[in-house]
């Protein structure tokens, strides 16, 4: 089995990261709903092993409108296939390596805008949240 490269981070970046595993992640995310907006892996896992990105998705399933569904790229740390199976991938969760592919659309005194950042917090914290509650029962 040949090796894949790894995507670069500078970890010296890192504030508080979470690395879990996609199981543990599916979990979590099972779990959230706010404002009737729902989290949800929006890819193929097992094409996230060759890409090292795994998307996920803060919004409606059934709408694809940046006005109502964002989606993130989560760094895939493996190099291989888990031999445990495809959920044993490891994503790093942290707000400085976690990416917008598309940033959302707001109105703000008549003008559509964009807000990287809030995106960012709305997808990312209550994920933090949940995890870190997880970590605390556990």
């Amino acid at each position: 089995m040949c090796m894949r490269p790894l995507p670069q981070f500078d970890f010296d970046e890192l504030d508080i990261g979470f690395a879990v595993n996609l199981h543990t992640l599916r979990d979590i995310l099972r779990g959230l709903s706010l404002g009737g907006k729902r989290w949800f892996i929006a890819c193929d896992p097992r094409q996230a092993l060759e890409t090292h990105v795994l998307t996920i998705a803060h919004g409606d399933r059934d709408c694809i409108d940046r006005l109502n569904t964002l989606y993130f790229d989560v760094p895939v740390l493996n190099a291989f296939k888990p031999t445990t199976g495809i959920d044993r991938q490891i994503l790093l969760l942290d707000s400085s390596v976690i990416s917008a592919v598309d940033a959302g659309l707001y109105l703000e005194n008549g003008r559509v805008v964009e807000d990287p950042f809030a995106d960012l917090e709305c997808f990312y914290q209550p994920i933090r949240k949940a995890l870190i509650d997880r970590l605390r029962r556990e």
